[in-house]
């Protein structure tokens, strides 16, 4: 089951990369936005072998069809509407957004509900909570944050002499982790580990119980190549911190200064 996943999870995601971009820019789509959304959850399976497919049976409906990024050359509206047609045609069961503003929220959602929307919404990165947040609760929609431990940095492991692979790791290339603004925020790092130290917990154990405790439709989406990791992961929902030591944490970072732009 998972060489097929995989299978199809490649052959998704190059077909969706594929007839997104090319050359860095944006494609013109002449056969209609539709067709090609509808070719791209076609390939995940039907390009494969029957026993392949039979076998990938629990993956021939795709669960959550994100949207990655908006493309400006295509209306929202376009978008949910190809969405509405798989889902209507049994291909797709719901539709999810990604780092999107409230306004393309709202008109997204009125052509074809959304289920949840996928931001970057971390302890060091708060922006969504002035206009993203309010309008999904008021619609209904959940909120998957991406990059809760803050790629890593708020696990407390990374520092300014920390190297980063390039290829397929891009940090070193983000404002953020330069070893400037990096031995800047290692008061933020600091602030954090002091707050667990008495309470039995990780850094980035706290990192995502803070997320799980903002709204019950809050599902933060940790990654990570490492099972110690996921383990620790998987614990932080075991944790039930109070009010009080939730307070305690906002007042120990709230006055640190974020150095470093995001990208």
């Amino acid at each position: 089951m998972l060489k097929s996943y995989r299978h199809c999870r490649d052959d998704c995601h190059g077909k969706s990369m594929m007839t997104r971009k090319a050359a860095g820019d944006f494609l013109v789509y002449p056969a209609g936005f539709s067709y090609v959304f509808k070719m791209v959850v076609a390939g995940a399976v039907t390009r494969h072998g029957e026993n392949e497919i039979t076998f990938c049976k629990p993956f021939v409906t795709i669960e959550l069809f994100y949207q990655h990024r908006s493309d400006p050359r295509v209306p929202i509206e376009d978008v949910a509407g190809a969405v509405k047609e798989l889902i209507q045609e049994g291909k797709v069961r719901r539709f999810v957004l990604c780092e999107v503003r409230p306004e393309t929220i709202r008109r997204a959602h009125a052509a074809q509900p959304v289920t949840a929307v996928q931001s970057k919404y971390h302890l060091m990165w708060r922006s969504p909570e002035q206009k993203v947040l309010p309008t999904l609760e008021e619609l209904g929609i959940g909120f998957v944050p991406y990059n809760p431990v803050n790629r890593g940095f708020l696990g407390g492991t990374l520092n300014e002499y920390t190297h980063f692979k390039f290829g397929n790791d891009n940090r070193g290339k983000l404002p953020r982790f330069s070893p400037e603004a990096m031995r800047a925020n290692m008061a933020f790092v600091e602030a954090l580990a002091d707050f667990v130290q008495t309470r039995g917990m990780t850094s980035a154990q706290v990192a995502l119980a803070w997320l799980l405790v903002r709204k019950p439709w809050i599902v933060p989406i940790p990654g990570t190549t490492k099972l110690s990791h996921l383990e620790e992961n998987l614990r932080a929902a075991d944790f039930g911190l109070t009010a009080s030591d939730w307070n305690t944490q906002e007042k120990s970072l709230s006055g640190i200064r974020i150095a470093g732009d995001r990208y």
